[in-house]
């Protein structure tokens, strides 16, 4: 084990973090936070979003110990201990997955079903305003930081972040990434499923389901990205299982017997040994251990509450803000740790961990904010345009264009 790493209060100031952001976001509801309605929740995904969320942010905590108190890199968490690097990447994981599960609808519905402008309306309007807002509040920060203004390279720089294509440096400030942890990487690939994936696959289900059960489409789609993924592990067939796993957990779904097995008291115990072995033992979500990570989300996705957890108004709550925890928290944390550097350099970095329940309250409380302001109206606004597409593009009954609130980090 890495010398210097705060081990113990890890342990102690983690768990505090999430039990705090699950009752302030209780407070929240309390309050009257719009929640979403029943009959729109898959499963208990949407209990399960906000807590993803939560530990990637935990991950990003223990990266700039790593920077700014050890002297490391800004690259995976080198301590031995791979639960901190899962929280990040198993994080990331089952928010793919949730991508697949939730967009699996439009492939059974088949290309010709679906309004693929609305669609990309419903997505475009739900991801790119919030990138937008987080843009604009980095590029100010910079330049507080700095003094510099905007240059002949900024508006291509900038154009780059809000399409997820990349993060190159803004003003000229170095490492600019840094400042919302990097999270752009991962809507990079929801893209590429949205505009490649997604369109192919209904196509294939078009023609397919005259001959086979809807069924093996993504089993076939997961067995095939899986022997890719062995020629090309660092393209989109490193994370194309995943997704395909969402889409399998929504085909589970549609067995009632299954069903009811997988919300049993017996079914919960092993699907958080599931998870907490493949969070302890494996180094990543991508090979060995996506059956276990699998198996936690099929049966999230099938209704299991985890003990009645993912059931509650606090975790509703965070998994409404979930994208904006996952955006936005980079923001929060860059300033913590350098823009506060004067307060927080008189905390031990063998007590940081203790303050990660008081950034998780303040995250929450800015999350909250930022969807209730930017991501709800600019969902509302594109709910509007969808509406335009099913009218003038739709039959009574035809199938799928409606935004869903089970979306992905977004």
């Amino acid at each position: 084990m890495a010398i210097g790493y705060p081990i113990v209060s890890i342990a102690i100031g983690l768990p505090l973090a999430y039990v705090i952001a699950t009752f302030a976001a209780d407070l929240l509801a309390r309050g009257g936070f719009p929640l979403p309605p029943e009959g729109r929740r898959i499963g208990c995904i949407d209990g399960l979003r906000g807590y993803l969320a939560l530990s990637v942010f935990a991950h990003h905590f223990i990266k700039w110990i790593q920077v700014t108190r050890l002297g490391e890199d800004w690259a995976l968490v080198t301590i031995s201990v791979r639960f901190l690097h899962q929280l990040g990447a198993a994080g990331v994981a089952l928010f793919f997955m949730t991508t697949g599960l939730v967009f699996y609808p439009r492939v059974l519905a088949g290309f010709r079903a679906c309004s693929w402008p609305a669609i990309y309306t419903s997505r475009i309007f739900r991801i790119v305003p919030l990138i937008v807002f987080s843009v604009a509040v980095i590029t100010f920060i910079i330049y507080l930081r700095t003094g510099n203004g905007l240059d002949d390279k900024y508006p291509i720089a900038a154009a780059q972040w809000i399409i997820t294509w990349g993060e190159p440096p803004l003003l000229g400030y170095e490492n600019s990434y840094r400042l919302n942890a990097g999270v752009l990487w991962s809507l990079w690939f929801e893209w590429l499923f949205y505009i490649l994936v997604l369109p192919a696959l209904a196509l294939i289900m078009d023609v397919t389901r005259v001959y086979f059960s809807s069924y093996v489409l993504p089993i076939g789609l997961l067995l095939i990205s899986v022997v890719f993924r062995t020629f090309t592990p660092t393209s989109i067939f490193l994370y194309l299982p995943l997704f395909a796993t969402g889409m399998c957990a929504y085909e589970v779904r549609r067995n009632e017997k299954i069903v009811q097995l997988l919300r049993t008291p017996a079914a919960t115990t092993i699907a958080v040994a599931a998870l907490g072995f493949g969070m302890v033992v494996v180094s990543n979500p991508y090979y060995i251990a996506l059956p276990l990570f699998g198996f936690f989300f099929v049966c999230v996705a099938c209704g299991n509450s985890i003990w009645g957890l993912l059931r509650t108004r606090g975790a509703l709550v965070l998994g409404e803000s979930s994208y904006s925890i996952y955006l936005l928290h980079g923001i929060l944390l860059s300033l913590f740790f350098i823009d506060a550097a004067r307060i927080t350099r008189a905390v031990s970095t063998q007590q940081l961990p203790l303050l990660l329940p008081f950034l998780a309250l303040v995250l929450i409380g800015f999350a909250a904010l930022t969807f209730l302001f930017i991501e709800r109206p600019a969902i509302r606004l594109g709910a509007r345009i969808v509406r335009y597409w099913k009218v003038r593009r739709f039959q009574p009954g035809a199938s799928g264009i409606a935004p869903m609130s089970n979306s992905a980090p977004q």
